[in-house]
């Protein structure tokens, strides 16, 4: 690493960070818990922060890098690594700063479920032929035999690209009677009643809480969880936020450094599989709530579906053998202790929560840097198994193998530069329009800038570049190759059509 045109050791650089970082620390409200946390675990912090900070440096990374731990009382330690600090400036971070957690939010939507049964509002054992009579899926597949219950763990079998898309990715103009038309008109069905992962039982059972309740998922999560919580830096609306206040997806090559920079979501793309905005704070009360099972958000035995398995999966992710699925959670074993995880990811973020509800520890850990996917869940297995007694550092080395081949395959990627932009000029103008799709996929606009071209698609952009196969735009969340023939654009297997003027 070359600093002020000298060459530092590697060696004094992590020495440099680690200064840094204890000038820069989010320091936590001192309290009993937290003492005692220090006094069981003295060499904690120093062994987070020191991997941590040996990370970073090695990798050059960009963005955040976020731990915490919880117990069932709150939160006994946060940390937090980002550029600013890596570069020797004080952090604007802080453990009240916002940030998305994508699919972790269908935990929430779970607990608010079992909450609006506890209350009487619905019964998750009933059929959404109940709940919402005009999903009907063409008449071809019989709803009675699909409880709200398998919308949450994932075995109604069900699916809808088309909505799915629409509601993670593109928006949509006409609410609810939309999405039900989406799900009666483009969809594919699996009887089996096998485990099968997917964003739309918990989307279809936010509509069943809308029909029953009047209110929107939105809301009745804020009224049920975030208010008792006392989560108040949290809500499923972006526009609650200032834009530059949420941490970004941040998309990085080794050759390229920071290609965007950039939070892709909108208030109509926050749903029930993947719409919160939270802070490590206020996660923190989430979690400790869940490890204490706290019966001023739920009272009685409710909290049984929520922390066992409903439903069996036979797979496995990084370190963890996931078993079974609740109603929001995975459940898995990590190092033979029974762990609850639900992560979440988009474009460059990766957040993880879990907690092993024998030992009543839990961990939050994020990181915005796409090519560090992995890392959030090696430096929440670091932390849990040093609290754990356990070998760390000769697993963590063992663990991070996998980290650095899915961190190098991610560097390695090459993204359009400007020397591939689809030139603006006279012949290039005739693709400039609106072009519309016959199977209610939103539509798709191509505008000029100054010297190129826009593809939009829904809510999100990207400029035009030329590839091998035609055209490409980036739009942050995914990439799309296209061709324009004849004034009709042709998108993987979509067809539209340019609109007259």
């Amino acid at each position: 690493m070359r600093h002020n045109n000298l060459i530092i050791p590697f060696s004094l650089v992590i020495v440099m960070v680690l200064i840094l970082f204890s000038c820069n620390k989010n320091e936590t409200t001192t309290s009993d818990d937290i003492d005692r946390f220090e006094e069981n675990y003295p060499d904690f912090a120093e062994k987070v922060e020191s991997k941590i900070a040996s990370i970073y440096t090695e990798n050059e990374l960009y963005g955040n890098v976020i731990i915490a731990i919880v117990d069932e009382d709150g939160l006994l330690y946060s940390y937090n690594m980002d550029r600013e600090i890596f570069d020797g400036k004080n952090s604007n971070f802080d453990n009240d700063t916002p940030f998305y957690i994508a699919s972790s939010t269908k935990s929430f939507t779970g607990t608010l479920l079992k909450i609006l049964e506890k209350d009487g509002l619905i019964n998750l054992d009933n059929p959404i032929s109940e709940y919402i009579p005009d999903l009907n899926y063409n008449y071809s597949v019989d709803t009675k035999n699909i409880s709200i219950k398998s919308l949450l763990n994932h075995t109604h079998g069900t699916f809808s690209t088309r909505m799915t898309w629409k509601t993670a990715f593109l928006g949509y103009d006409n609410g609810n009677n939309e999405l039900i038309n989406d799900l009666n008109t483009d969809f594919l069905y699996d009887p089996s009643g096998n485990f099968r992962y997917s964003n739309v039982g918990p989307i279809i059972s936010s509509i069943a809480i809308e029909n029953v309740t009047g209110n929107s998922w939105k809301s009745e999560m804020k009224e049920h969880i975030f208010k008792p919580l006392n989560m108040t830096n949290t809500s499923a609306f972006v526009s609650d936020y200032k834009a530059n206040d949420i941490l970004p997806s941040i998309t990085v090559s080794k050759k390229q450094g920071i290609i965007e920079s950039n939070f892709y979501k909108q208030d109509i793309t926050m749903h029930a599989s993947g719409g919160i905005i939270s802070t490590v704070s206020d996660l923190s009360k989430w979690l400790s709530a869940n490890i204490r099972k706290d019966n001023n958000l739920i009272k009685g035995d409710s909290w049984s579906e929520l922390m066992n398995s409903t439903t069996a999966q036979d797979k496995t992710y990084y370190t963890y053998h996931r078993s079974g699925y609740s109603l929001g959670w995975d459940i898995a074993e990590y190092q033979n202790e029974k762990i609850l995880t639900r992560f979440g990811g988009l474009a460059g973020i990766s957040f993880h929560i879990s907690f092993m509800p024998e030992k009543n520890i839990g961990v939050i850990a994020f990181t915005n840097d796409n090519r560090a996917y992995l890392l959030p869940h090696l430096i929440a297995n670091y932390g849990y198994n040093i609290i754990n007694s356990l070998q760390a550092d000769s697993i963590f080395e063992k663990e991070r193998v996998a980290f650095d081949k899915s961190f190098e395959r991610e560097n390695e990627i090459e993204y359009p530069t400007d020397s591939t932009l689809l030139i603006s000029n006279k012949v290039n103008d005739a693709i400039i329009g609106d072009y519309h799709n016959n199977d209610s996929w939103p539509s798709i606009s191509i505008v000029k800038m100054e010297n190129y071209y826009l593809f939009k698609w829904g809510i999100l952009s990207g400029k035009i570049h030329k590839n091998e196969s035609g055209l490409t735009s980036n739009l942050g969340v995914l990439s799309r190759n296209f061709e324009i023939k004849n004034d009709t654009l042709f998108t993987g297997s979509l067809i539209y059509n340019k609109k007259s003027e």
